[in-house]
């Protein structure tokens, strides 16, 4: 640039407004200076550069409309197998284990009827012996497959039959309970630790007492149970005076 301005300050008035004039000359004088030659190589070699990756996108461009059809196939696929999926959770959802139990084991006989008359084909020369090898494995694998399913699923159908078993022993917690807390009872009345408990009909026979039934237990009984109790007296609560011969359940 400081070229350039030393060559306009060599020309007289009446050179630049020649130059001022001649547009051409002006433009070559331009074209002439070396930072508009450097821009113009640098403008070239970003031509060329371009130009090469287009060339390669290009060559790129039928691997790219392979993949593109090979995704679309695949999200086609992916939508079929989705709405395979809710079609069967909502089949197994409103059925019930006995139900599709019933289901696999028809597969499973129908199955096993296929490969029997298969092998018999065979027997009889009627099937060639290498589309036999190729189907009677795969039919008796998928035979094999079912009847491993059947077995677990009638696993499964045999446990949620016995879960109401398991939820009806519940109601005997209170008489477990209840019996627990007969030595507490015992120490309290002031009666032998090992004494045996009298019978039902013993009991029904006491005197009817409705000072005993209204009194409380002592405070420093324990509710809950104990395999093993100490055996030392306690003083009687207050209304409970101890008989004898009598055992209090």
């Amino acid at each position: 640039m400081s070229g350039f301005e030393n060559r306009l300050q060599s020309y007289s008035s009446t050179q630049l407004n020649e130059l001022l004039e001649d547009d051409d000359k002006l433009r070559g004088m331009v074209r002439e200076m070396e930072e508009m030659q450097d821009m113009q190589q640098n403008k070239e070699l970003t031509i060329a550069s371009n130009r090469s990756l287009a060339e390669q996108n290009l060559n790129l461009q039928p691997e790219l409309d392979h993949q593109k059809i090979q995704l679309t196939k695949r999200y086609c696929c992916l939508q079929d197998l989705h709405e395979s999926y809710q079609l069967r959770r909502s089949t197994l959802g409103n059925s019930s284990l006995d139900t599709l139990l019933a289901l696999l084991q028809t597969e499973g006989a129908k199955i096993e009827e296929e490969t029997e008359n298969m092998a018999d084909s065979f027997l009889d020369g009627s099937l060639p012996l290498d589309s036999f090898i190729d189907d009677y494995q795969s039919k008796r694998t998928l035979a094999h497959l079912r009847r491993v399913k059947i077995d677990k699923l009638r696993e499964m159908v045999l446990k949620g039959v016995h879960l109401p078993q398991g939820s009806s022993t519940d109601p005997s917690q209170p008489q477990e309970t209840h019996n627990s807390s007969a030595p507490f009872q015992r120490l309290a009345n002031g009666s032998p630790a090992h004494v045996r408990p009298a019978p039902t009909s013993q009991a029904s026979a006491m005197p009817y007492n409705p000072q005993s039934t209204s009194a409380p237990l002592p405070n420093t009984v324990p509710s809950y149970s104990c395999p093993h109790p100490q055996a030392l007296p306690q003083e009687p609560g207050a209304g409970l005076p101890p008989r004898a011969g009598f055992i209090i359940q």
